[in-house]
């Protein structure tokens, strides 16, 4: 406590020992130095300068439960842009401390699934187990749709259906639900890509059977086949119009302002398959097989003698001489296998094929001014001139001309015998000024500008005030007169020591004053000043009281 004392007491006297104008500017430079810590410390000690979980984006539906975490813990020194959270550097562990202690740690890719499959109990019921997994596999796929760009929430939700019968039968469903970022609204490309995900994410699911919502835009994209926008027909149109805009306008990026439009018949068959078979004329001879028999035979003259003589008994043999009965008998067969030349053709068409497409391509009329003057670049110094109005037919038709032939070449060709230059249409179109948007006023840029840089403004205005204290105080305090030496005469020894002494009382007179605030104060400022003057009259003072 003492030298609390000591020191308070000599910052004391430090204090009134200053003149008016020294207290005021110490005062001052007391106030910039306080603001200025005070500034530094809000500045430096809770800047948000570090990123949560190392820069890693957090979807806006997983920040509710992270910002629940922080409000636990009583933690709110952050901000949020966007899917970053910027927490300060000297919290980052207890941030990440109170994010695991209340489970809001983001969710990663199958991180459902394992954790279904690790809780498994032996115990549970086959149905319990069934839809555990099922919930897992419906907040795996939500978080997937979730992690597409331009896709802020999503959920998943898909039912089984048994239809029973013999076969048994099962009919698979699913519905997803999507916000995209701000007020934008999904197009059919991000519906299909989200439809065959889910489809081929789930055994059994047709995409068909799966119908996505877009919250913004209010609309359900189901797998109805009326629906135009579902048509194989519609689909196949846009893609096919789509890719040859794109290759015209390509190919046409030199002209500043040109225009594509393109359409696109298509052939309305679907797969058409074919197949033909075909002979040929000369057959040929594969197998030859012949047969031929002969059959020859002869028969003894049948009878004897005619009488009752012959036929008496004991009789002598006789011989009979009669000629016998022959036949012969010839027969012949020649079998032959034969094929012909055989052709088997099978030819399959592809599906709503393009069959005719017609394009339209606009270009500006200054394109043709423009043309003309890089042809004719006016002279050093010299005004442009206007091209008359036939220059300008001319160069635009030779522009059509070159657009009509570099269109025709990526176009399918047409039959032999039709002209393909109908299919391209080129016309040129005044180009319609833009209304240029009007330059903030330099009042509200400054103010802008002053909003923002406020702090530094101020301080930097104190410490301004605070130099012009300064000056106008070294500046206010009188100047000595200066005592022309060279025309003073001569002033005997002795009696310029009276004269010293007579001016010494008198000055001492003057400043101790029954006006003056304090004698001790007066004389400590004196000493400061001129100690030897100070010592001397402290010397005449005693030598006159003795």
């Amino acid at each position: 406590m003492d030298f609390l004392n000591k020191a308070f007491e000599q910052i004391k006297d430090l204090f009134f020992s200053m003149t008016p104008g020294s207290r005021i500017i110490a005062g001052l430079l007391i106030v910039v130095i306080v603001a200025s810590f005070a500034f530094l410390f809000q500045g430096g000690m809770f800047e948000h300068d570090a990123a949560l979980l190392a820069g890693a984006a957090v979807d806006p539906a997983d920040q509710k439960a992270v910002l629940a975490a922080f409000a636990g813990e009583g933690l709110d020194d952050y901000r949020i842009e966007g899917s970053q959270i910027y927490i300060p550097r000297a919290k980052r562990a207890e941030y990440v401390a109170a994010m695991v202690k209340h489970n809001a740690i983001p969710p990663e890719f199958h991180e459902s699934m394992e954790d279904a499959v690790d809780n498994a109990n032996p115990f549970e019921s086959e149905q319990h187990r069934s839809d555990r997994q099922k919930i897992a596999k419906e907040k795996d796929l939500a978080l997937v749709l979730r992690k597409m760009r331009g896709i802020e929430f999503a959920s998943v939700h898909y039912d089984v259906e048994d239809k029973g019968g013999f076969p048994r039968r099962k009919v698979y469903t699913a519905s997803v639900v999507v916000r995209p970022l701000g007020s934008e609204e999904i197009d059919q490309a991000l519906v299909r890509s989200i439809r065959n995900y889910v489809a081929y994410s789930i055994a059994g699911l047709s995409s068909e059977h799966v119908s996505v919502t877009d919250l913004n835009s209010r609309r359900t994209y189901s797998g109805d086949t009326e629906n135009p926008a579902e048509d194989a027909y519609a689909a196949r149109k846009q893609f096919f119009e789509n890719s040859w805009q794109d290759k015209i306008a390509a190919a046409l990026n030199y002209i500043d302002g040109v225009n594509v439009t393109v359409n696109v018949e298509l052939d309305p068959k679907m797969n058409q398959r074919e197949e033909r078979l075909e002979h040929g004329a000369r057959p040929i001879a594969l197998l030859t097989s012949a047969q031929k028999r002969t059959e020859s035979s002869k028969v003894p003259k049948e009878g004897g003698r005619p009488g009752l003589a012959a036929q008496a008994p004991n009789q002598q043999a006789e011989l009979t001489t009669a000629p016998a009965r022959e036949s012969s008998m010839e027969e012949s067969s020649e079998e032959t296998a034969s094929v012909t030349d055989k052709t088997l053709m099978l030819s399959e068409t592809a599906s709503l094929t393009p069959q005719q497409v017609r394009v339209v391509v606009t270009v500006p009329q200054d394109y043709y001014a423009g043309i003309w003057n890089k042809q004719n670049p006016p002279a050093l110094g010299a005004q442009p001139t206007t091209p008359d109005a036939g220059v300008l037919k001319k160069i635009e038709e030779e522009v059509k001309k070159s657009i009509e032939s570099q269109v025709v070449t990526l176009l399918p060709p047409q039959p032999p015998g039709d002209d393909p230059y109908p299919q391209v249409h080129v016309t040129s179109v005044t180009r319609t000024d833009q209304p240029t948007l009007a330059e903030p006023a330099l009042a509200d840029t400054a103010i802008l500008w002053l909003g923002a840089n406020w702090q530094t403004v101020a301080m930097i205005g104190v410490g301004l005030f605070a130099l012009l204290m300064l000056r106008s105080m070294v500046r206010s305090q009188p100047d000595e007169p200066k005592i022309d030496n060279s025309i003073r005469l001569a002033t005997p020894p002795q009696e310029e020591e009276e004269d010293d002494a007579g001016d010494m009382s008198g000055m001492l007179k003057k400043r101790f004053t029954k006006n003056s605030p304090n004698l001790k104060d007066e004389l400590i400022e004196m000493v400061r000043e001129d100690p030897d003057t100070a010592a001397g009259i402290l010397k005449n003072w005693i030598g006159a009281a003795s």
